[in-house]
C-alpha cells in the first residue's frame, strides 16, 4: 500500500522523568521539522528566486569582472617578473664575465714580462713574481710552470712555497700547451692545498709562437674570491645564486658544503637543469627565466669559462607581491559585490511585494476550516489576473466539495454492505474503509480514516518494500497483487492477499482501491506441502530431489566458484536393522543426521539421499578444509553409540569427497564421481575418507572393458 511518508500515532507515555524527556525530544524534533519546512517553502517561492537571482547576478558579475581583470593583470605581472629576473641574472653574469677577463688580463700582463733567461734562474723568477703584487691580491696563489710541467715557483699570499710538484698530467696544463691560449680549468682538487680550486692558466709565448712557460693563478672555491659577490647577494630571502659548469658541477654556492655537488641534487633546479641538458647544454649569454615545480629559475651564460649563472627563488617568494595584490583585489571585489548584492536584493524585494500578498492569501485556501474571505489583492497585470483566477477556483472548490461529500456517503454505504476487506487510500492515508476491512485488522474506522497505512504492516521495512513494489507495479500495469503478513491492533498477524488498482483516471493522486483477503490457512497449508516436497520426513534434512537441485545449481557456477561435496555411506547399518529392527535403524539415522547437522556451517546443505546414504554440500570450501571436516564427521559417526533395549549399536562411515570445479558439467557427473570415491573407501577397508581423482574414472572404464 502506498505510503509516501511516515505517520506516527501519539503514544501514551509513563509519568515521571522518562515522560518529560520523551516529550522534550519530540518537541525539539517538531521544531527542527517546522524550521526545515519553512526553509523549503521560502526557497521554492518565486519572490525568493527573483531576489536570489538579483543577488547572484550582482555577485557573479562582480566576481567575473574581478577574475578577468586579475587574470590579465597577473599574466602581465608574471611576464614582467620573469623578464626582470632574466635581465638581473644576465647583468650578474656579465659582471662575472668581466671579472674573469680581469683575472686573465692580470695573468697575461705577468706572462708578457717573463723572459727565457728568468726560467733558468729560480731565485730571480721568484723575485719577479713577488714584484707583481696585483696578481697575488687577485688569486689565492700564483705560479709559473716550465714547458715540461715542473712547478718553477709558487707564491701563496706573497710567500714562496717549497712544495713544487710536477703538474704535467693536469688537463688545464695540457690544454694550454696544446692550444697556446688562456684556459680556465674545471673544478679540481689542488695537489698542494688539497682544496677545491679553479686554475687560470696563461701561456708564455716567444716570438716564434713556442710556449716556454705557463703562468697560472688558483682560486679556492670555498673562500671569498672570484664568486664572493654571488654569495653576498644570496641569503637575503629564500633565493639562491650558484654557478655551474657544462657538466653540472656547482662552482659557487651560498652553502660551501654544496660546492662540487651536482646540479641535479639542488632543490628546485633539477627539472630546469634536465631541460638545459636536453637543449645541448648550450651557453646562452641572454638571460632566461621560467617557473616550474614551485620555483622560479633564471639562467645566463658566462662564455669566457663556459659556465652558467643560476638564480633560484621559491615561487611563493617570487610571486609574493603578486599574491598580495591578488588578495587586495579580491577583498575590494568582495566589498563591491556585497554592496551590489544588497542593492539588487532590496530592489527585487520591493518589486515582488504584491507576490507575497497573493501567496499569503492563496495559502489560506489550504485550510479547509478557514472561513471564505474576499480580500484578494486587486490590480492589473499578472497579479490581478492570478487573483481573479484564485477567486474562481475557491467557488468551484466549494461546489465540488459538496458533491464529493454526497458521493462519499453513498460509496461508504456500499462498502459497508460488501463482505470484503476494501479500502481507498490517497497519498498513503486511508480515506474510505469497509466494515469487513476494520474487522480484519481489529480496528475502528476512527483509527484508520485519515491515518497512515503504516499501522497495518508488521514493520517499517516491510512497509517500505511493499510501498516500492506497489509503486512500480501500479505505474506499469495499474494493478498490484501480493501476499504478505499484516498486523492486527492486538499485535497478532495474519497472511493477507492484497490487490490494488488505480482509480479509472490512472492517477495515483486520485486514489487506489485495495482489497484484502485473509489467506492464512491456505498459506500455511502450502508451506507444509512445500516443506514436505523438499525434506526427508524422518531426519528433517533436505531430501535427494532438493539436494540434486542445489547441487546442480552449484555445479553450473563451479567454474567461477568451486566447492566441495561429501557423500557418506554408513558401514554396518544393515546389521542394526537386521538385529534390532527398523525402529532402531530409524532412531540411529535420526541421531546421525543430528550429528552431521551440528558440525557444519549454516551455509552448508546436509541431505539424506535415501537408506543409509547422506550428502553434504560445502560452498566456498577449499579441499584441505573439506578433508578435515569429513574426517571430523567420520570420527563423530564412528564414536556414536545407540542404546536400544539393553544393547549398544555403532556404525562407521565411508566418505567420498569431490572437489567440484570447471571439469563437471552437471550434478549427475558429480554424483557419479562421489559414487566412485565411496566405492574406493569401502574397497580399501571402510571407515575412511577418500578424495575423488580422475584416475578412478579411468580405472572403472578399464574394468568395464
Amino acid at each position: 500500500m502506498q505510503a509516501p511518508g511516515p505517520w506516527e500515532h501519539p503514544r501514551t507515555r509513563s509519568v515521571g522523568r522518562r515522560w518529560v524527556a520523551a516529550d522534550t525530544v519530540a518537541g525539539s524534533s517538531s521544531m527542527v521539522l517546522k524550521f526545515r519546512q519553512l526553509l523549503r517553502r521560502v526557497a521554492s517561492s518565486v519572490k525568493f528566486k527573483i531576489v536570489a537571482a538579483g543577488v547572484v547576478t550582482a555577485v557573479g558579475a562582480t566576481a567575473v569582472t574581478t577574475l578577468f581583470i586579475l587574470s590579465i593583470t597577473q599574466s602581465r605581472s608574471r611576464q614582467q617578473l620573469l623578464l626582470q629576473s632574466a635581465n638581473d641574472v644576465e647583468r650578474t653574469a656579465s659582471l662575472l664575465s668581466s671579472k674573469l677577463e680581469l683575472l686573465q688580463t692580470a695573468l697575461q700582463g705577468v706572462a708578457s714580462q717573463v723572459r727565457p733567461e728568468m726560467l733558468r734562474d729560480r731565485p730571480a723568477l721568484t723575485q719577479f713574481l713577488i714584484d707583481k703584487p696585483s696578481a697575488g691580491l687577485l688569486f689565492d696563489s700564483v705560479f709559473i710552470m716550465g714547458p715540461n710541467g715542473d712547478l718553477l715557483v709558487r707564491l701563496e699570499k706573497g710567500v714562496p712555497g717549497s712544495n713544487l710538484p710536477n703538474l704535467a698530467d693536469r688537463e688545464y696544463f695540457q690544454r694550454v700547451m696544446r692550444e697556446k691560449l688562456p684556459v680556465v680549468s674545471r673544478p679540481l682538487v689542488s695537489a698542494i692545498s688539497h682544496a677545491a680550486v679553479l686554475i687560470f692558466a696563461v701561456p708564455v709565448r716567444q716570438v716564434d709562437g713556442q710556449v716556454t712557460a705557463v703562468v697560472g693563478g688558483a682560486l679556492r672555491l670555498d673562500k671569498t674570491g672570484l664568486l664572493s659577490f654571488l654569495r653576498d647577494s644570496s641569503g637575503r630571502d629564500n633565493s639562491r645564486d650558484l654557478v655551474i659548469d657544462k657538466s653540472g658541477q656547482i662552482l659557487a654556492h651560498a652553502d660551501p658544503q654544496r660546492i662540487l655537488r651536482h646540479a641535479r641534487e639542488e632543490t628546485g633546479l633539477s627539472a630546469e637543469f634536465e631541460r638545459w641538458v636536453l637543449d645541448g647544454s648550450t651557453i646562452h649569454v641572454e638571460g632566461t627565466a621560467s617557473v616550474g615545480h614551485g620555483y622560479l629559475v633564471a639562467l645566463a651564460g658566462v662564455p669566457a669559462a663556459e659556465w652558467m649563472l643560476v638564480h633560484v627563488t621559491p615561487e611563493t617568494d617570487a610571486m609574493q607581491s603578486l599574491a598580495a595584490a591578488r588578495d587586495t583585489a579580491w577583498r575590494v571585489g568582495a566589498l563591491v559585490g556585497l554592496a551590489a548584492a544588497l542593492l539588487a536584493g532590496l530592489l527585487a524585494w520591493f518589486i515582488t511585494r504584491p507576490i507575497s500578498r497573493l501567496h499569503a492569501r492563496a495559502m489560506s485556501l489550504l485550510d479547509d476550516e478557514a472561513p471564505l474571505r474576499g480580500d484578494w489583492p486587486r490590480g492589473g497585470g499578472e497579479i490581478g489576473a492570478l487573483s481573479r483566477a484564485f477567486q474562481h477556483v475557491v467557488e468551484q472548490r466549494a461546489l465540488r466539495g459538496r458533491e464529493t461529500h454526497r458521493l462519499l456517503m453513498q460509496l461508504q454505504a456500499v462498502l459497508d454492505a460488501a463482505h470484503a476487506g476494501i479500502a481507498l487510500t490517497r497519498e498513503g492515508r486511508f480515506e474510505l474503509v469497509s466494515r469487513h476491512f476494520c474487522e480484519l485488522f481489529g480496528r475502528d474506522k476512527a483509527e484508520l480514516l485519515g491515518h497512515d497505512t503504516r499501522q497495518v504492516f508488521t514493520s517499517e521495512l516491510q512497509h517500505q518494500q511493499l510501498s516500492q513494489q506497489s509503486r512500480d507495479a501500479l505505474g506499469e500495469t495499474g494493478v498490484f497483487e501480493a501476499e504478505s503478513q499484516l498486523a492486527r491492533r492486538d499485535g497478532s498477524t495474519f497472511w493477507g492477499h492484497i490487490r490494488g488498482s488505480l482509480l479509472p483516471d490512472s492517477d495515483r493522486r486520485a486514489g487506489i482501491i485495495w482489497i484484502v483477503e485473509d489467506v492464512t490457512e491456505a498459506h500455511e497449508r502450502n508451506a507444509r506441502l512445500s516443506w514436505s516436497a523438499t525434506h526427508d520426513a524422518m531426519t528433517r534434512l533436505a531430501n535427494r530431489v532438493q539436494f540434486e537441485k542445489v547441487l546442480d545449481e552449484a555445479t553450473l557456477g563451479a567454474a567461477e566458484q568451486p566447492f566441495c561435496a561429501l557423500f557418506i555411506d554408513l558401514d554396518r547399518f544393515k546389521a542394526v536393522n537386521d538385529s534390532a529392527g527398523h525402529a532402531a535403524g530409524d532412531a540411529l539415522l535420526r541421531d546421525i543426521a543430528a550429528q552431521l547437522q551440528d558440525r557444519v556451517r549454516p551455509s552448508d546443505t546436509v541431505a539424506r539421499l535415501g537408506g543409509d546414504e547422506f550428502a553434504v554440500l560445502l560452498p566456498h570450501c577449499p579441499v584441505k578444509r573439506a578433508v578435515d571436516l569429513a574426517d571430523t564427521l567420520r570420527v563423530a559417526i564412528n564414536g556414536y553409540r545407540l542404546a536400544w533395549e539393553g544393547r549398544s549399536f555403532s556404525v562407521g562411515a565411508s566418505i567420498g569427497l569431490v572437489h567440484v570445479g570447471a571439469g563437471f558439467a552437471n550434478a549427475t557427473e558429480v554424483l557419479r564421481a562421489a559414487d566412485m570415491a565411496c566405492y574406493a573407501a569401502k574397497r580399501d577397508g571402510r571407515n575412511q575418507v577418500v578424495v575423488y581423482t580422475t584416475a578412478m574414472t579411468a580405472t572403472r572404464n578399464l574394468v568395464g572393458v
